[in-house]
């Protein structure tokens, strides 16, 4: 028994040519799949953004982001009409609150009204134990001030910043109905902007 001698077959010599072929054809593999990668994270992306601007647009409509607080100035303009909490003004001294970009809350009221006689009671009940006043501007003189601009129905109450009417009871609105018929849903809209 002799012994038997394998015969080695020579390994298959890959030639130049070939070798760079196979490095192409990886090179080429390994783009395509970059590509695919970037555009998987362009379409991550671009879905972040339209989720996010939907969310901020939606979110602001529907007031998710809170709203800017009224601070309301303490130095109120009275005179001798300091003891009370609601301060009767005319259009000179509502005019003259708003020049000076004043924050206050004011109260459109009419005499011989029911609704604005609550709502005068919640106001009051409202200021009970603080320092807050309430300027009363009355409906009559309403056409002849700025506020007139965004208020077009008593009894109405607006809390303006820095000069500027931020919101306001809408008498003609039913959203706002509760705030007229209900102490609490009336302070939960205040707590909501003050």
């Amino acid at each position: 028994m002799g012994d038997r001698v394998k015969k080695e077959t020579p390994a298959k010599e890959t030639s130049a040519k070939e070798v760079e072929e196979k490095k192409r054809a990886e090179k080429q593999v390994t783009i395509k799949q970059k590509m695919a990668q970037l555009k998987v994270w362009h379409l991550v992306v671009l879905l972040i953004v339209i989720v996010g601007g939907t969310l901020v647009f939606v979110g602001a409509a529907a007031g998710w982001f809170g709203r800017e607080k009224v601070v309301l100035d303490t130095n109120y303009e009275c005179g001798d009409k300091c003891d009370s909490v609601m301060i009767d003004i005319g259009v000179s001294e509502y005019n003259k609150l708003i020049d000076e970009k004043k924050s206050f809350i004011v109260f459109v009221d009419q005499n011989g009204c029911h609704t604005a006689e609550r709502l005068k009671g919640f106001l009051d009940k409202y200021t009970e134990g603080t320092d807050v006043k309430i300027y009363r501007l009355m409906f009559s003189d309403l056409k002849e001030s700025s506020l007139y601009n965004y208020v077009k129905y008593y009894p109405s109450v607006a809390l303006v910043s820095k000069g500027k009417p931020v919101v306001w009871l809408r008498a003609d609105e039913d959203e706002d109905a509760d705030k007229y018929n209900d102490y609490d849903s009336f302070v939960r809209w205040l707590k909501d902007y003050l």
